[in-house]
């Protein structure tokens, strides 16, 4: 289905949203961030931006969440589920990159068991992508197979066709039951628009990373090129289909919450044992495990990339290490 959808509506259409009993997120701009967040009213939307400084990933595993809580006694112990935490809500506005990466990390939370939270999650929240109509140097989506209209993990994507008009689509069922929901804030599109959208040149051939990658895991690229790496970890907190984790219990000696809380393979601490050895003891180690992840073991498990191309990990890197450079020296190495 394809409709039309102009800026002078967004008013209607967050209103009805609201009305229909929908959380609303959306890019929101402070200063020089601009973030998905909750918004109220249209007035709030930021959309003048490459991409938004957090990612998608946040609202479908969120930084922290209680699992489980349970009380005990001598004789028995008690546990309880949380509920309600799977909120009917629609995301508007996310890029392309960020909304692949849902199917991306759909086969990690359905692989072996079935998280339950993600599941809900996903079955709760309706994605209405906007196509990119500009980039910067750091994006490279059309280097890992996407491009920045890519409608994969969307359900409505919107592509601008003028300053206030953009072309809907539909691209799910649930997109199409959101749009019929909403239909009088949408009106025919014209025969042939004019799509607006970014170029982004392709920065290095995918199909020589892993070949490469397959025989290299000693190779002196991974000391020399993370050498200024300080395993801050920011680069995996901002990145859509990072995904580690830990489980902790927060407790007394009758009660306590079992939580799950963002980790990162880039922290010293995170494959520290008991005994004190770290089968990782090196920034360089890490950083290999990083692109090894992504590239090879996601790959050899999954069949596609753990990486969607944003770019985000590079922008927020304070020691500016662009992981497209990164891939870009393996595909030169791989030549050799």
């Amino acid at each position: 289905m394809e409709k039309l959808l102009n800026k002078n509506k967004f008013d209607t259409l967050i209103a009805g949203l609201k009305k229909q009993g929908y959380k609303t997120v959306a890019p929101k701009k402070d200063n020089r961030l601009v973030t998905l967040e909750e918004v109220q009213d249209a007035s709030e939307i930021s959309l003048d931006h490459v991409i938004t400084n957090n990612s998608i990933k946040e609202f479908f595993f969120p930084k922290t969440e209680k699992i489980l809580s349970y009380t005990l006694d001598k004789n028995k112990v008690e546990m309880e589920e949380p509920k309600g935490f799977a909120v009917k809500s629609v995301i508007f506005g996310t890029r392309p990159c960020d909304a692949f990466s849902l199917p991306v990390m759909d086969k990690v939370f359905n692989w072996d068991c079935s998280d339950k939270f993600w599941v809900e999650r996903r079955e709760a929240i309706t994605i209405v992508t906007i196509s990119c109509d500009k980039s910067d140097s750091y994006c490279f989506c059309t280097s890992v197979g996407l491009a920045p209209d890519a409608k994969q993990g969307s359900d409505v994507l919107l592509t601008k066709i003028s300053n206030d008009e953009y072309l809907v689509e539909t691209v799910t069922e649930k997109g199409e039951n959101l749009v019929k929901e909403m239909e009088s804030v949408f009106s025919d599109p014209p025969g042939t628009p004019d799509r607006q959208v970014a170029t982004v040149e392709e920065k290095f051939d995918l199909k020589k990373i892993k070949p490469w990658l397959d025989d290299n895991f000693e190779h002196d690229v991974w000391d020399e090129f993370s050498n200024k790496c300080i395993g801050c970890g920011a680069c995996t907190f901002v990145c859509p289909t990072c995904h580690c984790f830990d489980i902790v219990d927060e407790c007394t000696m009758t009660k306590g919450d079992r939580v799950k809380n963002w980790d990162g393979c880039q922290f010293t601490m995170f494959t520290m044992h008991t005994s004190g050895h770290n089968p990782r003891s090196t920034q360089g180690m890490r950083w290999r495990q990083r692109i090894m992840h992504k590239f090879k073991y996601y790959v050899e498990k999954f069949d596609s990339t753990l990486c969607v191309g944003c770019g985000r990990c590079s922008r927020v890197c304070p020691a500016d290490m662009n992981i497209s450079e990164m891939l870009e020296l393996i595909e030169t190495e791989a030549g050799k």
